[in-house]
């Protein structure tokens, strides 16, 4: 039984992780300030601690929690937000994550995993990205992940990288660019229309949250000292992925069309590398994964 530290444990992906760590067997210490996690997603069975990585403390609760693996998922995650104010999002993503590093080092923990994004990718490249590709992030978000990658790898601690696609599933808020699952969900589960931006026909690569945790979940014992997407690899369009969520709804309501936003056109990464050497593979049907995050939203607003 190992001691596994998740930073921004109480998050949407990172709640999912820790409940597939305590299925596991493994005791789990959770850092989370709460700012955009809930406590409703904290496991009972996980100690949890309400601290900011950024903060000076982080040695002394790896130290006194004898943390053997880590997972860091803590961050600023709405992608204008990052645009608007690159300072903020520095503070927490790249500072936070250096003070989690530090932590490490000290602690002398066994391996770190750092949850990256498809951001750090040069979103002139067409689909599908793989993990040798160029790497030219055009926001500050995608900036500070790559930045926080080169400091790993250079660390000297074992760990693995991952670059997941667009994550969705129960427990996500409806809000921000990688929400969309859960703003259409939401508002389906609501009877009401939901926006659709641009064409449409931009693309995304979906994955269920249950997948990307139990790939992570490998990373333990796999994968050592690599950076491995974690996908589907296969594009889904924005009208599609509204027509899917929507035909769960009793009535039909036709989407509302909105603006033009400066965002990326095509998105999907190549997970080869993750079957190889995590010995996975996706499960969770796109169709199957919607249905079960729309009942998830239906049950939150009984």
């Amino acid at each position: 039984m190992s001691r596994v530290l998740v930073t921004g444990g109480a998050g949407f992906i990172g709640s999912h992780l820790v409940d597939h760590l305590i299925k596991a067997g493994h005791r789990v210490i959770i850092i989370d300030d709460l700012s955009s996690g809930s406590r409703q997603n904290l496991n009972k069975k996980a100690k949890f601690i309400k601290q900011k990585v950024q903060h000076q403390t982080m040695p002394g609760i790896f130290k006194a929690n004898k943390v053997d693996f880590v997972f860091h998922l803590a961050a600023q995650i709405k992608l204008q937000f990052s645009k608007k104010y690159p300072a903020e999002d520095a503070e927490t993503n790249i500072i936070g994550s250096l003070r989690v590093l530090d932590a490490a080092r000290q602690a002398k923990v066994k391996k770190l995993i750092f949850f990256s994004s498809a951001a750090v990718y040069n979103i002139q490249d067409k689909p599908l990205n793989k993990e040798t590709d160029i790497i030219l992030p055009e926001i500050p978000y995608g900036i500070a992940k790559h930045a926080v990658e080169q400091y790993i790898i250079k660390s000297g601690l074992k760990y693995s990288i991952l670059r997941p696609s667009n994550v969705y599933g129960s427990r996500q808020g409806a809000f921000g660019e990688g929400g969309v699952v859960a703003i259409f969900c939401s508002q389906a589960a609501k009877n009401r229309a939901s926006v659709i931006n641009n064409t449409g026909h931009q693309t995304r690569d979906f994955i269920h949250v249950s997948d990307i945790a139990a790939g992570a979940l490998k990373t333990i014992n796999m994968a050592h000292n690599q950076v491995i997407n974690l996908s589907t690899a296969r594009e889904t369009t924005i009208n599609e992925l509204y027509d899917l969520i929507y035909s769960l709804v009793a009535k039909k309501i036709k989407p509302i069309r909105g603006v033009y936003l400066d965002e990326q056109y095509r998105s999907a990464l190549n997970n080869k590398l993750a079957k190889k050497r995590l010995n996975w593979q996706p499960r969770m049907l796109l169709a199957e994964g919607l249905k079960e995050t729309y009942n998830w939203f239906i049950k939150k607003y009984e």
